[in-house]
């Protein structure tokens, strides 16, 4: 019974809280009573309080005997760190520590087989990613009697066996790379390699065709890669078209493709003459008679000298029209029918595109036609008199407000970007504008226009608020009526949250020169706040701290507290309990944890500038917990 002897006098110089003292004495009484069993109940009880002490009993811990961990029944300084338990003690690492010495990086008290997340990475901490099969196998099979360091990395020295007895193909004779990741990469078996043909990349039949069909006797090394070398046969054979006749390309490539499957269907690139229109459905004969294939002429007039020479309508070689067909009937054509001219010379668009060619071109006559609109329309200008284009003096370039599209004269639009029309300016007519038919000298800025508007409005007084006579920053050019103007509120105070839908003369009803500080509008309500009472309080007077922009009530302040105070041992308490005055920049923490005076003193004797207050608690434990 001598170890169920306490020195008092020590515990008590150490600080101890006399309940800490009669709650220890009656957990020992328990457990070294002469002959009281161990129960269930009483472990549990034991359990639940050694949480109270600086090591809580967690996972496996909660089940074991307290002799395992207090040898011979000595509480007083039990290490709490696992290495002097489970190396110094027991050394029950199979490893001997090669591992690492500290298990709790790794391992959790509750099952040494459950590992923290991303505590050992085998490809981060060796180099040597475990991929496929690798990640399936116990350690020892790749690290025989227990041997971690300066293990080889390449596949070969392990799989040296597998690579010399591999017949299919013959790894060795084929002089494969002896890296097996190049074929076998996260595989979990060895059969079902993929082998990246990168020298000569597998497709179409090639993908189909076993490996001894292109590498016979097992020969891989020094094989040809052009298609020639293998197909020389297929290429003389060829007659139709007759491929050696022809003088076509050896490389099978250019026709038949890469991911061909048969000879079939193969696509001759006719890069010198781009075969399109009525000539991608022509047969080869057609152009290349007698299987003629070098020296075809590629100019259209060569082929179809005959048809432009036989056109009337119109006459081409009277009108002098180029004899490259492509410009007019276009490479997709299929038929000399629905031709188009390359009129971009003189652009053919509206009117003028559905009308004849002979109501411009008189008597087939082609060279010399004008390409001034005035050339042909000088009487409809002489004659339009709303308004009149004569008088203004209106440009002759009729394109300018007819623009290239007009089917009609109506509906013309006058280049008016010395004052862009948009809006309700696009709807109305000229004379609202050019009274009496005066353009020169009309006004460009909106004042010029619309001053009384400016000063009769009232909601808001423009004037009085002394807005700019710029009508479009809030009213847009596309507007088509006084009313929806926007103002932008932004250049000078932001609108957000409650402020969006508040009306104008909430805050504008002393004026518009307002204060732009949120404290400047809302002192009142800073100083009417009792819960809690901001002005006691010493809370700033900048609302957005807490009451954000976007806020739409009061009620959405958030704190940002200093202290964690939404989590851990301080969640749910009231201000009051640490801010024990009305002066919330004050507070105490030894209200609560009531260390006595001397045992915090005894206990920070290693600490320089230790002082027994609140705030020096804080300054060496911000967020609430022991050890900073």
């Amino acid at each position: 019974m001598k170890q169920l002897q306490f020195n008092n006098e020590k515990l008590i110089k150490r600080g101890y809280a006399a309940a800490f003292i009669l709650g220890l004495l009656g957990l020992l009484v328990l457990f070294f009573q002469p002959g009281m069993e161990l129960t269930a109940q009483k472990e549990r009880w034991t359990a639940v309080n050694h949480d109270k002490t600086n090591f809580p009993l967690v996972g496996k811990h909660r089940s074991v005997p307290c002799a395992d961990c207090h040898l011979e029944g000595v509480l007083e300084g039990t290490p709490t760190d696992c290495e002097s338990c489970h190396w110094t003690r027991k050394q029950d690492d199979r490893y001997k520590l090669q591992l690492g010495i500290h298990c709790g990086d790794c391992h959790t008290p509750f099952d040494w087989k459950r590992l923290k997340s991303n505590s050992w990475d085998h490809g981060r901490e060796t180099d040597f990613m475990l991929e496929g099969i690798h990640k399936t196998l116990d350690c020892i099979r790749c690290h025989p009697a227990g041997v971690f360091s300066k293990q080889p990395r390449e596949c070969y020295f392990c799989h040296r066996e597998q690579y010399d007895e591999a017949a299919n193909p013959n790894h060795a004779a084929g002089r494969f790379p002896t890296d097996c990741r190049v074929c076998h990469r996260g595989m979990s078996a060895w059969s079902g390699a993929v082998f990246d043909h990168t020298k000569f990349p597998l497709k179409g039949l090639h993908i189909t065709t076993g490996c001894t069909a292109c590498h016979k006797n097992n020969v891989y090394a020094g094989l040809p890669s052009q298609c020639v070398d293998c197909h020389l046969e297929n290429y003389n054979n060829a007659n139709t078209p007759n491929h050696k006749q022809a003088g076509f390309p050896f490389d099978c490539t250019m026709c038949h493709s890469s991911g061909a499957v048969s000879w079939q269907g193969a696509g001759f690139l006719h890069t010198r003459f781009i075969l399109k229109g009525n000539h991608l459905t022509a047969a080869c004969t057609d152009c290349h008679k007698n299987g003629v294939y070098i020296g075809t002429p590629s100019q259209c007039v060569a082929c179809h000298l005959t048809a432009y020479d036989n056109t009337a309508s119109p006459n081409h070689k009277a009108a002098g029209f180029a004899a490259d067909c492509e410009r007019c009937h276009g490479s997709g054509a299929l038929t000399w029918l629905g031709a188009v001219l390359d009129h971009s010379f003189f652009p053919v668009n509206g009117k003028h595109k559905t009308i004849a060619c002979i109501d411009c071109h008189i008597n087939n006559k082609y060279a010399g036609t004008p390409k001034e609109c005035v050339g042909c329309h000088l009487t409809d200008y002489d004659n339009a008199v709303e308004p009149n284009h004569k008088q203004l003096g209106y440009s002759t370039d009729c394109i300018t407000c007819h623009g290239v599209g007009a089917v009609s004269w109506k509906g013309a639009t006058v280049d008016h970007s010395f004052f862009p029309l948009n809006g309700k300016h696009k709807t109305i007519i000229c004379t609202d504008c050019h009274i009496n038919n005066k353009y020169a000298g009309t006004p460009k800025e909106c004042v010029g226009c619309h001053l009384t508007d400016y000063n009769s409005t009232v909601d808001p007084n423009h004037k009085a608020a002394g807005f700019a006579t710029d009508c479009v920053p809030c009213h847009g050019t596309a507007a088509l009526t006084w009313q929806n103007a926007v103002f932008n509120h932004s250049t000078y105070w932001p609108l957000q949250g409650a402020h969006v839908s508040l009306d104008c003369n909430k805050c504008h009803s002393a004026g518009y020169n307002l204060p732009r500080d949120c404290y400047g509008c809302h002192r009142s309500d800073y100083e009417a706040t009792l819960n809690p009472n901001h002005k006691t309080a010493g809370f700033p007077t900048t609302c957005e701290t807490c009451h954000f922009s976007t806020h739409t009530s009061w009620s959405q302040a958030v704190f940002i507290h200093k202290f964690p105070i939404n989590t851990g041992r301080h969640s749910g308490f009231a201000c009051t309990d640490c801010h024990i005055s009305s002066n919330y920049l004050t507070f105490s923490c030894i209200n609560c944890h009531s260390h006595t005076k001397s045992a915090m003193d005894s206990a920070h004797n290693d600490v320089k500038g230790y002082t027994y207050n609140s705030q020096a608690c804080y300054t060496c434990h911000p967020d609430g917990r022991a050890g900073g």
